[in-house]
């Protein structure tokens, strides 16, 4: 089995609120990415009597914040306290209380380091995000006009700008500036985005698909722009491309998205919730070392014993090493931090059946989706666990409601036309399955094998070798020399019979 890694962000919402975003996601491993940081050169000191120290900062309430995070935030406080006229220490934890939602106490700072230095870009910049996110949004696009009158070249500012001209419902002044960066930044990729964002927002879908696609031609990996573009497509009527961008996003989602601030980079930089521990424990199962990613999200519980992603994580991991208990002991220990954490029902499940338990495999992911009625996933497998233990009417109502939640879901695509195959109904088969031949990887082969089965059986044998033929190219190319041969004998069958 492949242990695939997905990527997360650091943004405005809270853990619980990211994790309910990404509760639709295939892979067992789920990581926060290390951000690299950028120097930036310091302020100097506003000279002056000594301020007064804001009131809000006096009543940081430590033990609210996991171990590494209360210890980092109290040594910027003291670095505040011993520098009470430096803009770059109150900018500093104000861009620690920013990466960890603290909007508010990020404010304060922000606007203390302002004052102390009103002609840095940076601090002006970052009150005017906070501001935003607080949904402050006239102050919000005060500031960051301000900032443009001291760095007017600062691209993602100008983006930044027009997407809160956005929000605070000035169409008008959004699409102009949209309109402008598209022109003179052309391969700005969240510029391009932001105008297909007010163009749909308009009910022009053709300007807003010609938006999304050039979003999605800089960047590949723009999930946000793929589904933005699968969604436009619907509205057009076009279900082939619509389906198309929407698997396209399903399968980037976990990859690490395109960042064009780099100022908003550096804050991301200060996250230290375990953060380094994530990003080594990814990289150790890129390379197949499972054990030594083990030990390092075991690491990372030590920093943060509350940091329930590690369970989920540590499930698969224990699961692949054979160590069922531990894997149990992890999966104990996410449910009672968090019952409603709807992963760690997915992997619980996959662990059972992987571990040949398909009654109880069943049961836990029926608990995933009772957590999320739209979890395409978890839905597919339930499927496959109840098909598994011969309840197939039963596997197929969930194989469809998984292609409700996800019209592009290609497991589900695969398992229903597998079972519908196997009832007879191979037209309905065939129809699913072509939808699973559309993508090249390592799955093909087998995809290309039941379509050609259905086909077979539905009598028509000329597309029946075909098929065959093609999924057996596919087989010796990649290397998969038993599905190889297995396919050449099936491709003899098929001859023999015609003779």
């Amino acid at each position: 089995m492949i242990l695939r890694v997905f990527v997360v962000g650091i943004y405005r919402e809270d853990v619980k609120t990211r994790r309910r975003k990404v509760a639709g996601a295939m892979s067992w491993l789920r990581y926060f990415l290390l951000w690299i940081p950028i120097e930036v050169a310091s302020n100097a000191q506003f000279p002056g009597a000594q301020p007064s120290e804001p009131t809000l900062l006096q009543g940081i309430e430590y033990d609210k914040f996991e171990p590494a995070v209360a210890e980092q935030i109290r040594l910027a406080r003291e670095e505040t306290r011993h520098k009470p006229r430096d803009a770059e220490a109150f900018g500093k934890l104000g861009m620690i209380f920013q990466v960890y939602g603290k909007y508010e106490l990020a404010e304060t700072c922000y606007g203390r380091a302002r004052a102390l230095a009103p002609r840095s870009f940076r601090w002006t910049y970052y009150l005017g995000n906070v501001e935003g996110w607080l949904g402050k949004y006239s102050e919000a696009v005060s500031y960051v006009q301000e900032a443009l009158t001291i760095d007017p070249g600062y691209a993602p500012a100008r983006v930044r700008l027009a997407q809160l001209l956005f929000e605070s419902g000035d169409m008008e002044q959004s699409a102009r500036l949209y309109e402008e960066l598209s022109e003179k930044n052309p391969g700005l990729a969240s510029a391009h985005f932001g105008l297909g964002r007010v163009r749909s927002a308009r009910g022009d879908w053709t300007g807003a698909i010609e938006a999304y696609r050039r979003a999605c031609r800089i960047s590949e990996n723009y999930a946000a722009a793929h589904y933005a573009l699968g969604l436009a497509y619907r509205k057009v009527d076009d279900v082939v491309k619509a389906r198309e961008h929407l698997g396209r996003y399903e399968r980037v989602k976990l990859l690490p998205q395109p960042s064009e601030d780099a100022l908003m980079d550096v804050v991301k930089s200060f996250y230290a919730g375990g953060l380094s521990h994530f990003a080594r424990g990814s990289a150790l199962v890129q390379q197949g070392k499972l054990q030594e990613a083990a030990a390092a999200f075991e690491s990372a519980l030590k920093v943060n014993p509350r940091m329930g992603i590690a369970h989920v994580n540590l499930i698969a991991i224990y699961g692949e090493l054979n160590l069922p208990e531990k894997a149990e002991q992890h999966y104990r220990d996410s449910v009672q931090l968090d019952p409603g954490w709807v992963e760690a029902q997915y992997n619980w499940g996959m662990f059972l059946f992987r571990q040949g338990r398909k009654e109880e495999a069943a049961q836990a992911f029926r608990r995933a989706v009772r957590l999320n009625p739209n979890y395409a996933d978890a839905q597919a497998q339930l499927g496959l666990a109840l098909e598994e233990i011969g309840r197939s009417e039963e596997a197929e109502r969930y194989y469809r409601l998984a292609l409700e939640s996800n019209p592009a879901h290609r497991q589900a695509q695969y398992l229903l036309g597998r079972s519908l195959t196997r009832t007879g109904r191979f037209g309905e088969a065939i129809s699913y399955l072509l939808e699973t031949v559309k993508v090249e990887d390592d799955k093909t082969p087998s995809c290309l094998q039941l379509l050609a089965i259905a086909y077979e059986r539905a009598g028509d044998r000329g597309r029946a070798v075909y098929y065959t033929r093609q999924a057996r190219e596919r087989a010796v190319s990649l290397k998969m020399h038993q599905l190889a041969a297995q396919l050449q004998g099936d491709l003899d069958r098929l001859a023999a019979k015609a003779k």
